[in-house]
């Protein structure tokens, strides 16, 4: 009844099912649920927002691993095993109460969640690899980042209606559900005949460091999605109640509609650079300046107390550079080796997450310096304008940094520097 394509086409699906999962939890916690695990915990804002570090710095330390692994064991095999983790993380975060069972639930997410990605990738080069692979990969880019749209809007009103706990306890069904799905897939599809390939990883890495070309994409690429990431996911919900009085929902609509502009710009921003030219270097400065062009408004915004519309436009800026994934892995690829590109991306990925695990527990300290002159009500800690006005300054200043160091990226247009060498 079924064909054997079918079966691998499903096998991907689940895959790309658990990345978004993966990425929904990455964005509802803490950011859509911030106060109402503050405000139930009675914890400090650096307490709720290690909730984010811990996950992102398990995911970004094991990306040069996750890397390795799934090329040595297959993709089927490593994102099974993280699936694993990821529904354990995801079941016991809700029944968690206690600060430390939180962390440790989210640890597992965080370990999960750190493979799923480059499974997705390896999979999807097996069985859909050649002609076929950069728009069915970017249809799977969208599906994943699409657990950040349920994220926002979609998960704050459930929250509103029946609580965080249940809410969370409700979104790790169906990732259970997908992963026994996968396991049935598995015995169904064939094996990947490259996953025996053995390379040592400590020699990857540092080829990767050696290569002077990858320094304005381990920095660039790193501090643009951090920029993003800590308003879309740790701190902008929270800054906008806090600064202009709006209710957690309604905080909410404002980070669906970064997600969505993430999502837009993903979906046209591979063909857009190959009508370029296959243009990449534009793309990483593009990139680097609507961060610095979001920091201004914010900033600008606060100081001049803006209504909360106008912070949109900045919210906006800062996501769309999100949203230039496939064409950074591409300019990832193509200042690297062809067989160190597995792991060039995952030194990357790694880069990227540790900055925005650090980001996120320095948004937690920054606020937790004002906290004498914060206002505490049932509901939540309310931080005072110069807590937030500190906290744009200082990320104006990377976003700076940022800029000038792409300007000295080598633009590739589509061809891999080293040609076809081999290793």
């Amino acid at each position: 009844m079924f064909n054997k394509k079918t079966f691998e086409i499903a096998m991907v699906l689940s895959i790309a099912g658990l990345y978004f999962f993966s990425f929904f939890q990455r964005v509802a916690v803490p950011g859509s649920i911030f106060n109402d695990i503050q405000s139930e915990m009675g914890i400090s804002a650096p307490d709720v927002t290690r909730l984010g570090a811990i996950y992102l710095f398990i995911y970004a330390s094991m990306q040069p691993f996750a890397g390795y692994l799934t090329d040595r064991f297959g993709g089927i095999k490593i994102s099974l095993a993280g699936g694993l983790f990821l529904c354990a993380g995801s079941v016991l975060f809700p029944l968690s109460y206690s600060v430390w069972g939180l962390y440790m639930s989210r640890g597992l997410v965080g370990l999960g969640a750190s493979v799923m990605y480059l499974c997705m990738v390896k999979e999807t080069d097996h069985y859909f690899g050649g002609k076929n692979f950069a728009t069915i990969f970017g249809f799977l880019c969208l599906l994943g980042y699409s657990g950040g749209l349920v994220a926002t809007i979609p998960f704050r009103t459930l929250v509103e209606q029946i609580g965080w706990r249940n809410s969370s306890l409700t979104a790790a069904v169906p990732v259970c559900i997908i992963l026994v799905f996968a396991l049935l897939m598995k015995c169904k599809v064939s094996p990947d005949p490259s996953v025996k390939t053995k390379r040592n990883i400590l020699k990857g890495i540092l080829e990767v460091f050696k290569n002077r070309y990858n320094y304005p994409l381990l920095i660039t690429i790193p501090v643009s999605f951090t920029l993003y990431f800590s308003l879309q996911a740790v701190i902008g919900a929270k800054f906008l109640q806090d600064f202009r009085g709006i209710s957690s929902l309604q905080a909410s609509k404002y980070t669906f509609m970064m997600m969505l502009s993430t999502v837009v710009t993903m979906s046209c921003s591979g063909y857009l650079s190959k009508l370029m030219g296959n243009k990449r270097k534009v793309f990483l400065i593009y990139s680097a300046t609507a961060n610095l062009l979001a920091m201004v408004t914010c900033l600008c915004g606060i100081i001049l107390a803006l209504p909360s519309g106008f912070f949109l436009l900045a919210f906006i800026m800062s996501a769309t550079t999100a949203g230039l994934v496939p064409v950074n892995a591409s300019f990832t690829r193509e200042l690297n080796p062809p067989y160190n590109v597995a792991i060039s991306i995952g030194v990357v990925n790694a880069v990227v997450y540790c900055l925005v695990a650090v980001a996120s527990q320095f948004i937690g300290q920054v606020l937790g310096f004002f906290k004498d002159q914060a206002t505490v009500t049932a509901k939540a800690t309310i931080y005072p304008v110069s807590a937030y006005v500190t906290l744009f300054s200082i990320l104006l200043g990377v976003a700076v940094i940022s800029f000038m160091v792409a300007l000295f990226s080598r633009e590739t247009n589509g061809i891999n520097i080293f040609g076809h060498a081999e290793e």
